[in-house]
């Protein structure tokens, strides 16, 4: 299955956080279980550094939750903190999500990111 397509907009000096429920073809909720989850913001495909790159292991990174109504833990968490929103710099930039189990990887999502400047400061 090709990876989704989703751009949004984050506010520079703002908490950014954003829910993504990852579902299979036929529709149903996917246990990510044991499976490792990793962003990477880059200014283009070729960039060979990272703007800014999160996982499932740390602060302002991914958390794996169970929905509220069920015990189906299909729920991804992006939280980028204030302080890291606020060092960001680039107009628009790329991104894309994986999971990793074992030696297998698959892309999620990807897209653009919108920066909007933060005036207050």
């Amino acid at each position: 299955m090709a990876a989704g397509k989703y751009s949004f907009i984050i506010e520079q000096g703002s908490t950014f956080t954003r829910t993504f429920k990852y579902k299979d073809a036929n529709g149903d909720p996917f246990d990510l279980t044991g499976y490792d989850v990793r962003m990477q913001i880059r200014s283009s495909h070729s960039s060979l550094t990272p703007i800014d790159t999160f996982d499932n292991g740390g602060e302002g990174g991914f958390e794996l939750s169970i929905p509220v109504s069920g015990s189906v833990k299909n729920q991804i968490t992006l939280t980028i903190t204030a302080t890291q929103t606020a060092a960001f710099t680039f107009d628009q930039a790329l991104y894309d999500i994986e999971i990793e189990s074992g030696s297998i990887v698959t892309r999620l999502l990807q897209g653009k990111i919108k920066l909007s400047p933060e005036i207050t400061k």
